[in-house]
């Protein structure tokens, strides 16, 4: 989860969680739900970008205001109920925004959105598939309105959102939700406290304590694996294959940011994450327990980006005591795959026993065979 503190006790008409459907290609964001009925049909994030955020109508020469801004983006498409009016909708995204602290930049409605002598659309992010024509922002509506919004959180972060709801050929209905929050870039990836862990470090931590940390990197409040966790994962692999009568658990962490629920459905989902790269390399699954507990257990203090990023994590602990003590272990070739999990949805609960445990890895199993399916036949 990332650096975001908003005052998101309820958002009126809007849900107030990520809603869940399998197939669609991605979520809500974590602190602005969607207008009901919506269906998501566009969807892509970026852990650093950079965006043109509108502040003004688009002019013969592009934008004739906007601010370039870098950071976490986020784009969704929503098809949005054909019997809203887009009126409707950005009232009701008004005053969703305004109840959690944002301030309305600017906004427009109908022709007012460009002027006369200016093109048809625009590029705001590359990365977005914002259109069936292309990356591009469409401009030209007679039914349409737009708004760009701002907040500033009390520990410096600032998201920017821009909502154009557009309505195409005089009946569909489509919303593009753009969303940026200014960070740090992320300059290396942290595994442990002492750097990166090799599997003889972890057999060490595991004899000595118990178990040990692992700060893998994830896709924005998502439960990808990044292809960069691949040197950690192959390290743990290597300890299990090795250490044949070693279980573990996972347990998966979350900072704050969020809700309680969707923070521990997103640490349980995490930690299954990384239980399916290594059962997708031969370790038993009998071998690997997951549980999920949000951010109830913070080793480091919320109030800054560094404490926050130490306390999203994944903990391997030993279920088998005194089972790597004194061994070192062996050189294992490694594999030349690594299968991380692709699903982005974070629909199982937080498992509180075997029975849980299993119920909600067959979900998320069932949830990553349906996405990677539909993946394979409309492309990511």
């Amino acid at each position: 989860m990332r650096t975001f503190i908003l005052r998101l006790g309820l958002l009126p008409l809007l849900f107030t969680g990520p809603a869940l459907a399998l197939d669609e290609p991605g979520q809500d964001l974590p602190y602005l739900g969607r207008y009901p009925g919506s269906v998501i049909d566009g969807y892509k994030t970026a852990h650093y970008d950079e965006i043109t955020v509108p502040l003004g109508p688009l002019g013969k020469n592009g934008l004739t205001r906007s601010e370039t801004v870098e950071g976490q983006v986020t784009y969704i498409r929503y098809n949005v109920p054909e019997d809203r009016s887009p009126l409707e909708f950005i009232r009701n995204y008004q005053q969703a925004l305004r109840h959690a602290g944002f301030q309305i930049l600017w906004q427009c409605a109908n022709l007012g959105c460009r002027t006369n002598d200016a093109p048809v659309n625009t590029l705001l992010w590359r990365g977005a598939p914002t259109n069936y024509q292309g990356n591009v922002e469409n401009f030209l509506f007679e039914n349409g309105r737009m708004l760009t919004a701002e907040h500033h959180a009390t520990d410096g972060v600032r998201t920017l959102i821009f909502i154009n709801d557009n309505t195409l050929f005089g009946h569909s209905q489509i919303a593009s939700v753009y969303s940026v929050q200014t960070r740090p870039m992320q300059g290396g990836v942290v595994s442990s406290d002492a750097g990166q862990l090799t599997s003889g470090g972890m057999a060490d931590a595991l004899a000595q304590r118990g178990r040990f940390t692992m700060h893998l990197p994830f896709d924005f409040n998502q439960a990808t694996l990044r292809a960069d966790a691949q040197p950690t994962i192959m390290a743990v692999f290597q300890l299990m294959q090795q250490h044949s009568s070693l279980r573990v658990r996972l347990d998966g962490h979350t900072d704050p940011v969020g809700t309680a629920t969707y923070n521990q459905k997103l640490s349980l989902n995490r930690a299954l994450a990384v239980k399916s790269a290594l059962t997708a390399q031969g370790i038993e699954s009998r071998r690997i327990e997951v549980a999920g507990y949000g951010a109830s257990c913070p080793v480091a203090s919320n109030s800054t980006d560094d404490g926050r990023a130490k306390n999203r994590r994944v903990e391997v602990v030993a279920l088998t005591p005194g089972t790597t003590a004194g061994l070192q272990p062996a050189h294992v070739p490694p594999p030349q795959t690594i299968a991380p999990a692709t699903t982005n949805i974070p629909g199982a609960a937080l498992a509180s026993d075997a029975l849980d445990t299993a119920r909600s890895e067959t979900s998320y199993q069932i949830q990553q065979g349906v996405r990677n399916l539909i993946q394979g036949v409309f492309g990511n």
